[in-house]
């Protein structure tokens, strides 16, 4: 799917929900699709590949199946407010100040991953090389969300958010 196609989508996305999008400048945007801010002060997010969508969807749903739709040991985290399967859309709201989580396109929902010993530790390596001083508190993070069967697999300073990094 082509940026385009994304804007698209969103765009029909908004006018079935009586939205505008600031289309001009994104909050965001990377492998996993685009993001604008909506006239209802809401995120929404189109998603390039269908997996991605499943996936952010299903991970805001389960969330909010066990009552986290505020925050996650500490992290803000969007609550759902809408979406749509067939334009791969999800509505959100957004977050407050740091530190907060975003951008579950990148999970498994119920499947831990099926890494080797050594990549995991490459990972983990790489992760508390990322976060620094922070490290404690995202692999704390990470932990609760698998508790829940959410396996986040992109921890990023730029998905989980601190002010001072």
């Amino acid at each position: 799917m082509d940026q385009a196609e994304l804007e698209s989508n969103a765009k029909a996305y908004a006018a079935l929900c009586g939205l505008t999008l600031n289309l001009r400048t994104p909050l965001g945007e990377g492998t996993d699709g685009k993001v604008w801010k909506s006239s209802a002060g809401t995120a929404v997010k189109a998603v390039e590949r269908e997996v991605g969508y499943y996936n952010e969807r299903d991970s805001y749903l389960r969330l909010a199946e066990y009552g986290l739709t505020r925050k996650i040991d500490g992290f803000w985290v969007p609550r759902l407010v809408g979406f749509n399967d067939e334009l791969r859309i999800i509505e959100m709201e957004l977050v407050g100040d740091p530190p907060f989580i975003i951008d579950f396109a990148k999970v498994r929902i119920d499947r831990p991953p099926d890494f080797s010993e050594e990549t995991m530790r490459d990972a983990e390596e790489k992760c508390e090389e990322l976060f620094q001083h922070h490290w404690p508190e995202v692999r704390m993070l990470l932990a609760t969300l698998e508790s829940y069967g959410i396996y986040y697999l992109d921890p990023r300073p730029w998905n989980i958010v601190f002010g001072d990094l």
